[in-house]
């Protein structure tokens, strides 16, 4: 018998799931990836932070709403998130991430240094431009992948855009994701460009980050 895949629209409910796809996707292939780097806390505690900023009044491209969950038989299998970034009220990543930090109880002079360690990976960061439908935080649970769970959120996730009467969607992974660039070939997407830069090579293991976009349906 097959399992039931269905794709809906994160609740608050979904939220420790939407912190580990968050955590798993910002890593992608890499040992360890930007929250690593910024907040230098274990996995419980970053997973914490990112629990938060799924909910918090600052909303930005990690909060819930801006999420699709893939459910098999009802429980959470896969996530990603699409956003425009001319939409009002979107805060900063940063600002989220920082208030977060302070609101967990974090200590407030390290906050400086994290905000610190962030901007120097933001030179590989991909840009974003309103207008267009920025897909992000890919992520599928080990057991659940090969099994098209990806593709169903794509799919959910594209005609989300299109339904905005966006006309342009992108996605970015890092350079050395090969299986992920094949993964959104196959879904339409094309190479635009590529950002390297010795310093974020030198702190993530990675030389930089690839931009590809495609036209919406």
């Amino acid at each position: 018998m097959h399992a039931k895949v269905s794709v809906v629209r994160a609740t608050p409910d979904h939220s420790p799931f939407l912190a580990r796809a968050i955590l798993a996707a910002s890593r992608s292939h890499l040992e360890f990836g930007p929250f690593d780097v910024a907040l230098g806390l274990d996995d419980a505690e970053i997973l914490d932070i990112l629990e938060w900023m799924t909910l918090s009044d600052l909303v930005c491209n990690c909060h819930f709403t801006k999420f699709l969950v893939a459910e098999v038989d009802g429980t959470p299998a896969g996530a990603l998130a699409g956003f425009d970034p001319a939409e009002p009220d979107l805060f900063p990543l940063g600002a989220a991430l920082s208030d977060a930090h302070s609101g967990l109880g974090h200590d407030e002079d390290e906050l400086v240094n994290v905000m610190s360690r962030i901007e120097a990976l933001h030179r590989c960061f991909p840009e974003t431009r309103p207008g267009v439908w920025v897909i992000e935080w890919v992520a599928v649970d080990g057991a659940y992948r090969r099994r098209g769970i990806g593709g169903h959120l794509m799919q959910a996730i594209l005609a989300a855009g299109a339904r905005r009467t966006l006309k342009k969607a992108q996605i970015s992974t890092y350079i050395g994701n090969c299986a992920a660039v094949a993964t959104y070939e196959r879904a339409g997407f094309r190479i635009e460009r590529e950002r390297r830069d010795p310093a974020f090579a030198a702190i993530l293991q990675a030389p930089g980050m690839i931009t590809m976009t495609r036209g919406l349906p």
